[in-house]
This record gives C-alpha cells, sequence and structure tokens, in this order.
C-alpha cells in the first residue's frame, strides 16, 4: 500500500482566523485589550518594529512571541514583570483566535479512515503555536507529535492527550530552527517521519493570506518561497510532489474536494496547480 505524505499548512490555510486576527481594526483591539497600546505598540509598530524586524528570529528559535514582545517593552524602560505580564496576554489572544476553520472538518474525516495518509501540519510560526494547533487537532478528535530538534537530533513528542489514531505530525519552523522553503526543514521532517512516502501533497498559501501590512505577504516573497519549498521537497523526497496552492478567495470545499482526489490518485501521477 502507498504511503502518501499530505503537508498542511496552518496560518492562511488550515487557520483563516490567524490571518484575520491581524486585520488593523482587530489587532489594534487586541493591542488595546492586552495593555500593550499605552505602552507604545501601536499597528504600525507591531508590524514594523516587532514583528518584521524579528521574523527570522522568532520562527526559528524558542523565544516565541511573548518573548520578542517583552523585549522590545523592556529595551523602552518597561518593566520586565509587566512588560512579561501584558505580552502574555496578548499572545494568548492571538492563539485563542488561531482555530482550524470548521470547513476544514470534512478533510479531517475523511482522513481518518485512509490508512495511506501521512497527516502533517507543516507551519513557519511562532513557537508558541504548536500547543495550540495540537489542541485544534484534540477537538477533532486527533492525536498529535510535534518534531523538535533536540541536541541534534529529531525527537517526536506527544502534544495532547488522545493516544489513538488517527495521529497527526506538526513540524513548526520554530521547533526545528529553520523555514519551511528551506531543505533543512524537510530533512529534519524526514527524519522525523518514520516511513518514506511514495507521494507527496502539499496544501499551502505560502503567506500569501497574511495581512497586506505584514511584509511576509510580499507577493514577489510569496512566490519566491512557493518556488523553494516545491523545490526543497522535490529536493529531499524521493517521491513526487503535488501542490494545492490555497488562497482566501478559493472556497475550502473546492480545495477539499482536489486534495481528496489527489490522495485517492493511486498512481501518484505528479502535477503543480498554479
Amino acid at each position: 500500500m502507498k504511503k502518501i505524505l499530505l503537508i498542511l499548512d496552518f496560518s492562511g490555510t488550515l487557520s483563516l482566523e490567524a490571518v484575520r486576527f491581524g486585520a488593523p481594526a482587530r489587532l489594534e483591539a487586541a493591542l488595546r485589550d492586552a495593555g500593550l497600546w499605552t505602552l507604545g505598540i501601536d499597528v504600525a509598530r507591531y508590524w514594523d518594529e516587532v514583528v518584521g524586524p524579528t521574523w527570522i528570529e522568532g520562527s526559528s528559535t524558542q523565544i516565541g512571541l511573548k518573548g520578542l514582545l517583552a523585549r522590545w517593552l523592556e529595551a523602552r524602560g518597561v518593566a520586565a514583570t509587566l512588560a512579561a505580564r501584558r505580552a502574555a496576554r496578548f499572545v494568548q489572544s492571538y492563539m485563542a483566535a488561531s482555530e482550524i476553520d470548521p470547513a476544514w472538518q470534512r478533510l479531517f474525516a475523511a482522513l481518518r479512515a485512509d490508512p495511506r495518509a501521512i497527516t502533517l501540519i507543516a507551519t513557519d510560526h511562532y513557537v508558541e503555536a504548536t500547543r495550540q494547533i495540537a489542541r485544534q487537532m484534540a477537538k477533532l478528535g486527533w492525536a498529535a507529535l510535534s518534531l523538535q530538534l533536540r541536541n541534534g537530533r529529531i525527537a517526536r513528542r506527544r502534544r495532547n492527550a488522545l493516544v489513538a489514531p488517527p495521529m497527526a505530525l506538526i513540524a513548526n519552523s520554530a521547533e526545528l530552527g529553520v523555514a519551511k522553503a528551506e531543505p533543512l526543514f524537510w530533512q529534519r521532517v524526514q527524519a522525523g517521519l518514520r516511513a518514506a512516502p511514495d507521494r507527496i501533497v502539499v496544501v499551502d498559501d505560502f503567506g500569501a493570506s497574511e495581512q497586506a501590512d505584514d511584509s511576509y505577504a510580499d507577493p514577489a516573497r510569496v512566490e519566491r518561497r512557493r518556488r523553494q519549498t516545491i523545490a526543497a521537497l522535490e529536493q529531499t523526497f524521493a517521491a513526487p510532489v503535488s501542490t494545492v496552492w490555497f488562497t482566501l478567495a478559493r472556497p475550502v470545499a473546492q480545495t477539499i474536494d482536489e486534495i481528496l482526489a489527489l490522495v485517492a490518485d493511486a498512481d501518484g501521477v505528479s502535477r503543480q496547480n498554479n
């Protein structure tokens, strides 16, 4: 029986609310509610001084968004305890909003009954996202294991209390130390899979769904990230790669139909949907 590695992006694909959280009015409300606005972090500073300059560090280390926010505040004279408390309040709000859209439930229900599929949620994100993804999978009745780089080796860590199948793997760039567009990310994923897939299906927005104020959504960067990610997958795995490029304008139901058709294609004809 052929094994199919189904790679699902999180923010902007499975979780539409994760990117909607960054809409100007909603982000302003969250910054105010967390008490960050009164400490100097408005919408522009959030993107231009906190997220933008530190994204590589934040998405490839264990510092987390909480740590980055607190560091920015402390550098401007805010007491460490106050900075940490308000940063934590904001991150909690952001993660609570990062839910898997209910429209994707049909996909996970179908995957539950398909022994060929290895489900992997792969994301460029802050370290806090791993726990939230695991919680979301638990709500769908899925157990979850995250892949982590520990002492130069890849470990698998159980992330929720569910122990029975189905099982999803989580690969977060913050825990693997490198972005998805890099071959090293997928080499580390490969080390944690413990199975060699015969085919790969990747579903991703490649950053196109992010807010316009987020430099991550720059169209040139999105296209470069898409090409690099596909090339990295092809370089790492000796298996054909099919891609489904998801956007907010694309109905989830239509995307699910396409994914299931690709998963059901036992012959594994390699193609890319642009």
